[in-house]
């Protein structure tokens, strides 16, 4: 967001202060947006930082193969398609397979595995996986079964490699490493100081 919308941001918070209605934002932004708040009080708009900036938290990614399981339950059972079918994503994508048995949630184990070999080497980031793969490399591999691939060859371990490699999984990691590795420097600085 600009400091322009902050500031319009800053302008509702008052009126609706003067209806006795709350205000709760909460932004979901990346690791970069956490120097936001110093940036923005050094630029003169310290009160958008007092008001909406006063606690941050980690969103962590996906970190087990049990949360991903979770996640890739979602396909199986928390969806529709298409809409007002009934069935969920996986059922209407690939009714044939999903008849004989396949789930998506099945499948965390391999997807796990596939995005841990395709760490960049020598990372050095939280085993902390974005949904950004996990959607990415699961839609790929579903597509490709529900356009007649076998299910075994679509689901094989190089299969899911290369939908986590052809999703950018290496790139992206390594940008968290190396935020990792300067958070980690910036961290101990801080200490020392």
């Amino acid at each position: 967001m600009s400091q322009r919308e902050w500031l319009w941001l800053v302008e509702l918070h008052s009126l609706l202060e003067k209806q006795r209605v709350r205000l709760c934002v909460f932004s979901i932004a990346s690791l970069q947006f956490f120097d936001e708040p110093l940036g923005m009080a050094l630029a003169g708009g310290a009160h958008v930082a007092a008001r909406f900036m006063l606690a941050s938290e980690p969103f962590h990614g996906v970190r087990s193969i049990d949360e991903l399981a979770y996640v890739m339950r979602g396909y199986d059972d928390g969806s529709e398609w298409p809409p007002g079918s009934g069935c969920s994503f996986t059922a209407g994508l690939a009714p044939r397979p999903w008849a004989g048995g396949f789930r998506m949630e099945h499948q965390a184990d391999r997807l796990m595995q596939a995005m841990n070999e395709t760490l960049p080497s020598h990372y050095a980031g939280p085993m902390d996986f974005p949904m950004k793969t996990v959607t990415q490399a699961c839609r790929h591999v579903l597509l490709r079964i529900a356009s007649g691939g076998n299910v075994e060859a679509g689901t094989s371990p190089e299969a899911w490699c290369l939908a986590v490699e052809n999703c950018g999984h290496r790139t992206l990691m390594a940008l968290v490493s190396a935020t990792a590795a300067l958070r980690g420097a910036s961290r101990r600085e801080s200490s020392h100081a």
